[in-house]
């Protein structure tokens, strides 16, 4: 059964990559900027994605092993959502300034070292595909490395686009082709951000999480023998996917077994929707309500 967090095999395959990434980020920055390239600036910078997605998941498996307090019930799952959504907003920044310098350089073409930008755009793919394959052998072991593998092979993609601009202007010399692939690269690195954003602003909300549907939820409590309605209920996570948490006071008969029935409905909901964290009220319908229940 996969695991939220690695093994040993795990983090040093998230170390090794991470390592790889963040050298590699410094070197396309620097070979784009050193080249003239708009397409390498842009690559980089999807690059650093990658670099703080890599992070998030070492962030994770370091928080994973450490314990509950009473200052921080939850522990600290948390500080990796914030950590994601700051990183959304930088990124879009970066979208905006990539697409500003790509109007100007298509209103006024500047010249491109296309055999340098071919160099580094190449070390830049192979690095992606050494942290893939470090990843891959390890993905089996946990979400974490899944999800790190992932965002590495879509980072692949953004350094074929560097190749191809490169290959471009290096035999026919025609620089927009930079220009025109660093707005592709751009709109790779936006959907990511959005989505970055979409994801952690809705855990900071806390909003039902992407694969609980809420009906499903109620029809499975009003599903239980004795129950008659389920009313304030609330289902949310404290990170996308861990510690799921459900609240709601269930109505039931007077001559329902609660214990029984309380138990049938824990494993219900860990087994079907993965919420391990619930808390129900039993009430009969003549209990009292507070003010701002529903």
């Amino acid at each position: 059964m996969m695991k939220y967090v690695g093994s040993v095999n795990g983090l040093v395959a998230l170390k090794i990559s991470f390592t790889l990434t963040l050298i590699f980020f410094f070197v396309e920055l620097f070979g784009g900027l050193l080249f003239n390239s708009l397409a390498l600036i842009g690559d980089a910078w999807h690059m650093l994605n990658d670099v703080f997605a890599l992070f998030f998941a070492l962030l994770a498996s370091w928080v994973a092993r450490r314990p509950l307090n009473e200052r921080k019930t939850f522990g600290y799952y948390r500080s990796e959502v914030v950590a994601a959504f700051l990183n959304g907003v930088l990124l879009c920044a970066v979208v905006i300034f990539l697409f500003y310098e790509a109007y100007l350089r298509l209103m006024n073409p500047v010249h491109v070292e296309g055999f340098g930008m071919l160099v580094v755009s190449l070390l830049g793919f192979f690095a992606n595909g050494l942290s893939a394959y470090v990843l891959h052998k390890s993905e089996g072991e946990s979400l974490n490395v899944k999800g790190a593998f992932l965002h590495v092979i879509a980072d692949m993609f953004g350094s074929i686009g560097a190749i191809s601009a490169a290959l471009i202007i290096y035999f026919t010399g025609w620089v927009l082709a930079d220009s025109i692939i660093s707005i592709f690269i751009g709109l790779l690195i936006l959907y990511g951000s959005a989505k970055l954003i979409h994801e952690s602003l809705n855990v900071l909300l806390e909003g039902v999480p992407s694969h609980i549907n809420l009906k499903s939820v109620e029809e499975k409590i009003l599903g239980e023998y004795g129950v008659e309605s389920v009313h304030d209920l609330h289902v949310w996570c404290v990170t996308p996917d861990k510690m799921c948490i459900l609240t709601a006071h269930v109505v039931v008969g007077d001559k329902v077994d609660q214990k029984r029935l309380l138990s049938k409905l824990l494993d219900g909901l860990k087994k079907d929707f993965g919420i391990d964290h619930v808390t129900i009220q039993f009430e009969t319908k003549d209990f009292p309500k507070a003010a701002n229940e529903h």
